[in-house]
């Protein structure tokens, strides 16, 4: 039946081609006006958005794959990103407040082994989870290679890179000084020190990155030297390239290459601002120029008119070369001569659309970016309750996503690295940590910093109702709000004791239990918004 169809077609295209033929030999204008028309028509398609008419004939787009899309104007991308966020005051409050709620104090991680798999007692499982973490609390302190930061510290400088440039590069290094009980550091690489070197180029070479058959990830290759260090001297490090290997011989990672993946076969990042720089750039352009305006405008105060042109100059006083010098002062009183009159200048700078203007766009860049209005303007005074809470609701959905994505992308690896070596070290207890359960000795949940309560009351009582129904447990609501479970208990348990021994209720130590139920019904007053 297909078969058929396609010969009918062909047939049929071979008919109209014969008439257009004989049309265009016995009238010219007619075969013209014809062949206009068909190509009017192969113009015409189901979509709009894809009409090539004089409306729409200069929307030009390209249809390249993502890197060959992304790559070349990649390094002026990153350049303007970290220009705007400079420079710019909403794009910095932007990344600020995104950093703030994503990392805040840290992600941390809570241990736990898959008991069942493992084959061991919950006993067993606390025993190692609190030497795991106690062992994480020490790293943590000495995660950085260059000695400057904490690991959250360095969760921090990670999400900034990954807003500002698209993406960053972590090194896991072994490093034997003083002070360090355990050898794993993490270095950071900015996103230009990783490049093609010279000589390097090739159809499986990618901005640095060497791709094997299935474009995954075989080497990367990393400049020792920042390539915009050079006048400020090396720091000891070499102006040559290095590779890097993607995997070691036991297939752990050797390079974290973190970024958000967009396009598939996309191999490089893409700066969280790169849909907005445009819009960035006019509205600080357009703000610029009426700040300007406006000072100008109000440097021209009042203008005197004189019926006489030859006494134009009469009375005025002159510097050195001539020129006429005026002032003005709060409370001055100037006397006109007869014939003189006064106007003064009303320049309306800024005008009445500019706040209106501002908002338009700055409302467009926040949804571009996946932000409310209320977070890129860190202002509430123009929302009520309800509008705020739905706002923070949403932002903080995409916070949560980046949480997430931190804690596997980043915290998970770094985790994994940090309990072989403690392993290793017999920090840990004596576990089969390397065999075919590695990975369920390797689990970890990750608390990432909590967010205070639109509505403190109601959504305490929410979160109580959800633990009675089944619906929730103790860890969760916990980690909602950033803490440890098992910490929180057991600083219960040592208040209760405490309690006991000074001979105090909770009534004494100020337990609101007995709040009026009309109080509770009543809304926050203050509503929390999010870090930053």
């Amino acid at each position: 039946m297909r078969g058929l169809r396609e010969v009918t077609k062909t047939r049929m295209e071979r008919f109209t081609a014969t008439v257009d033929r004989v049309i265009s030999a016995l009238s010219p204008s007619w075969g013209l006006r014809r062949m206009r028309q068909r190509a009017a028509l192969r113009m015409l398609g189901a979509y709009r958005g894809a009409e090539k008419n004089r409306l729409r004939g200069d929307w030009t787009a390209m249809s390249g794959s993502a890197d060959a899309d992304l790559l070349p104007d990649l390094p002026t991308l990153r350049q303007r990103s970290r220009d705007l966020n400079r420079n710019d005051a909403h794009a910095s409050a932007i990344t600020s407040t995104v950093v703030e709620n994503v990392v805040g104090v840290g992600i941390r991680p809570q241990s736990r082994p898959d008991v069942e798999e493992v084959e061991i007692t919950e006993d067993d499982a606390r025993v190692f989870s609190r030497k795991a973490e106690r062992a994480w609390r020490i790293w943590c302190k000495r995660a950085d290679a260059q000695n400057r930061m904490s690991f959250y510290e360095i969760q921090a400088l990670i999400q900034r890179q990954i807003l500002e440039n698209g993406e960053v590069f972590v090194l896991p290094l072994m490093l034997a000084e003083p002070g360090r009980r355990y050898r794993l550091a993490l270095e950071v690489i900015e996103a230009d020190r990783v490049g093609t070197p010279p000589g390097k180029q090739g159809p499986t070479m990618r901005d640095g990155i060497e791709l094997g058959e299935r474009g995954q990830p075989i080497a990367y290759w990393i400049k020792q030297r920042h390539p915009g260090d050079a006048q400020l001297g090396t720091h000891g490090a070499s102006n040559e390239w290095r590779r890097y290997p993607a995997m070691n011989a036991a297939g752990r990672p050797n390079v974290l290459h973190l970024y958000h993946v967009k396009r598939p076969g996309q191999t490089r990042g893409e700066p969280f601002f790169a849909p907005v720089l445009s819009a960035f750039k006019d509205l600080a352009d357009f703000m610029e120029a009426e700040i300007v305006a406006a000072r100008v405008a109000a440097c021209f105060t009042a203008f005197i008119t004189k019926n006489d042109p030859a006494a134009a100059f009469e009375g005025a006083a002159v510097d050195a070369q001539g020129n006429r010098i005026e002032s003005l002062e709060p409370g001055m009183t100037q006397y006109l001569a007869p014939g003189e009159s006064v106007t003064f200048g009303d320049p309306k700078r800024p005008s009445g659309t500019f706040e209106p203007f501002v908002l338009a766009v700055l409302r467009s860049i926040g949804a571009s970016l996946g932000l409310p209005l209320e977070l890129v303007l860190k202002d509430f005074s123009r929302t009520n309750y309800s509008s705020a809470r739905a706002a923070l609701l949403e932002a903080r959905r995409f916070f949560r996503d980046g949480q997430m994505w931190m804690a596997e992308r980043l915290c998970q690896p770094c985790w994994e690295w940090l309990l072989e070596e403690a392993w290793l070290r017999e920090d840990l207890p004596p576990v089969d940590l390397l065999g075919d359960h590695r990975d369920d000795w390797m689990r970890a949940s990750w608390i990432a910093q909590g967010w205070g309560w639109v509505d403190p009351v109601r959504e305490v009582e929410s979160s109580k109702m959800a633990i009675a129904a089944g619906l929730s447990t103790h860890a969760d609501e916990c980690a909602a709000q950033g803490r440890d479970w098992e910490e929180v208990f057991a600083q219960q348990k040592r208040e209760r004791q405490k309690l006991d021994e000074l001979g105090l209720s909770l009534d004494d130590a100020g337990d609101d239990r007995a709040r009026p139920a009309a109080e509770a019904d009543q809304p926050a007053d203050a509503v929390g918004v999010p870090n930053g």
